[in-house]
C-alpha cells in the first residue's frame, strides 16, 4: 500500500494534534507504517492548528507532503488553511456543526458530519465531537482494523479514563456513531 495522506486542521483545543497521533499510533500497532507530524500556529488555544499522518506499507520518503487523500476540517477557517492539500480525488469529511459554508470545497463533495451536535444532544458531552469525527475519518482510512484502532484509542487516554471510567465507554460511543455515517 503507498502511503495514505491524512491533513487535518482546526482550532487549537479542537483535538486536531490527538486525533493524527492516534491515527498513526493504530496504524503502526495493526504493523503499518505510520508517521506523525504536528503544526501549530503561534497561538495555542484559538489559533489554527494541523496536523499530518502518513499510513502505509513502507516508511514514507518524507514526511509532509503536498497533496492529501483524506482532508478533514473541524472550523470553518480551517478550510482555507489546508486548501492547497486538496487534489482531485481527496475524501473530504468536515464538522457541520462549525463548518457551515462550503461552497469552496463542495466539488469534492464533502462529508459533512455535525459532530457537534451528536456530542452535545445525543451523547451530551460537548468535547466528544472529535471522537465522532475519528470514527468517520477511521473508516475511510485504508487498511485499518476498527477493533484494533479502538485498543489504540484504548492506549492513549488510559490515564484520563483510570480518572474517569465513564469516558471510555463515551468515547467508544461517539467513535462508533462516526464510523456508521461514514
Amino acid at each position: 500500500m503507498q502511503p495514505y495522506r491524512i491533513v487535518i486542521a482546526g482550532e487549537g483545543g479542537q483535538g486536531v494534534q490527538s486525533i493524527a497521533k492516534i491515527i498513526a499510533q493504530a496504524a503502526f500497532d495493526q504493523g503499518k507504517k505510520a508517521v506523525y507530524v504536528p503544526y501549530f500556529s503561534t497561538e495555542k488555544r484559538g489559533g489554527t492548528t494541523e496536523a499530518f499522518a502518513q499510513i502505509g506499507d513502507t516508511v514514507p520518503a518524507y514526511p509532509k507532503f503536498t497533496k492529501a487523500d483524506l482532508w478533514v476540517v473541524l472550523s470553518q477557517r480551517a478550510i482555507q488553511r489546508i486548501y492547497s492539500y486538496l487534489k482531485d480525488d481527496t475524501k473530504v469529511v468536515v464538522n457541520s456543526f462549525l463548518v457551515k459554508d462550503v461552497s469552496t470545497i463542495e466539488r469534492w463533495q464533502p462529508l459533512e458530519v455535525n459532530a457537534g451536535k451528536i456530542a452535545a444532544e445525543e451523547l451530551k458531552k460537548p468535547r466528544v465531537f472529535n471522537m465522532v469525527m475519528m470514527g468517520a475519518m477511521v473508516k475511510l482510512i485504508p487498511g485499518l482494523d476498527k477493533a484494533k484502532f479502538l485498543d489504540a484509542l484504548k492506549k492513549q487516554f488510559q490515564s484520563k479514563y483510570a480518572k474517569d471510567p465513564a469516558l471510555e465507554g463515551l468515547n467508544a460511543k461517539a467513535f462508533e456513531i462516526g464510523y456508521g455515517l461514514a
